[in-house]
């Protein structure tokens, strides 16, 4: 009796949590939210007016399929969040938005942000969008473990943020490179292990948005030297080969090394 009243109320917890709690990312069932379809995306809200005001998107999706050289598998589904307090009930999380799962939570901060002008919900939300892309082509384990200087510098190559607001732009990067001021991309770490090295180090106010900015300089340094076709290859063998190895599918689509590469974006910064 008492084994099957403890199965009954894990089994109801489980409910709960893919309902209303940190599951709900992965839930088949959407419960609390209105939803309202576009062409090529979805978004739930509460009654929001941003919610009316985000045809845009399907500019944006269009965007990112064509960045990444890839479609979305499903729809993109946005999650326009009714206050912090269910934002972070939803995701476990606090920054402005998270991408879990290829849907994508904007808090109620980043809606009053946006509103009041101090961030581009559209730069923001193409940013964000990246990282659902993608995540819809790998499994939860394996979009954990793949570098955060990829994921971060993808996305802001994509949404052209490099300079927009917090992060610093092109000139500022590059000069802060060639006089040494670099965090290592390995250093920068996974969602799993976090930052070590140069990445702790790096002698500079508001790394993080550094260290973006930075990424993205890199990644437009890798199209732009390479094509967006050669980058593109790069994604595709990285999402799916059978083991996440980012070395080996950048000489797979490169024919060079990661590391080369990196080193030939150091001394760019320095001719310039």
């Amino acid at each position: 009796m008492v084994a099957a009243v403890a199965v009954a109320a894990l089994a109801l917890f489980g409910v709960y949590e893919l309902l209303f709690g940190r599951l709900f990312p992965f839930s088949p069932v959407v419960a609390g939210f209105s939803r309202q379809e576009y062409e090529s995306f979805i978004v739930y809200h509460h009654g929001q007016p941003e919610s009316s005001q985000l045809s845009y998107l399907s500019d944006v999706v269009a965007i990112e399929e064509d960045y990444h050289g890839m479609p979305f598998r499903s729809e993109p589904e946005i999650f326009l969040c009714r206050d912090d307090r269910e934002y972070h009930r939803l995701t476990g999380g606090r920054a402005r938005f998270i991408a879990i799962n290829g849907r994508l939570f904007v808090s109620k901060r980043a809606q009053d942000d946006a509103r009041q002008g101090r961030i581009d919900l559209r730069t923001y939300l193409t940013h964000e969008m990246s990282h659902c892309l993608l995540q819809q082509h790998m499994s939860i384990l394996r979009s954990l473990k793949v570098p955060r200087w990829l994921l971060e510098g993808t996305a802001m190559d994509c949404a052209g943020q490099v300079g927009v607001g917090i992060y610093p732009d092109r000139s500022r990067v590059y000069d802060a490179v060639a006089r040494g001021v670099f965090c290592e991309p390995a250093d920068f770490g996974t969602v799993l292990d976090g930052e070590k090295g140069t990445a702790l180090s790096c002698p500079i106010e508001n790394r993080t948005a550094f260290f973006y900015s930075e990424f993205g300089c890199l990644v437009e340094f890798l199209r732009s030297s390479h094509g967006a076709q050669r980058y593109q290859a790069f994604l595709k063998d990285l999402v799916e080969s059978r083991t996440l190895n980012v070395e080996k599918s950048f000489e797979e689509a490169y024919g060079t090394t990661l590391g080369d590469e990196i080193a030939r974006f150091k001394n760019e910064t320095q001719r310039r």
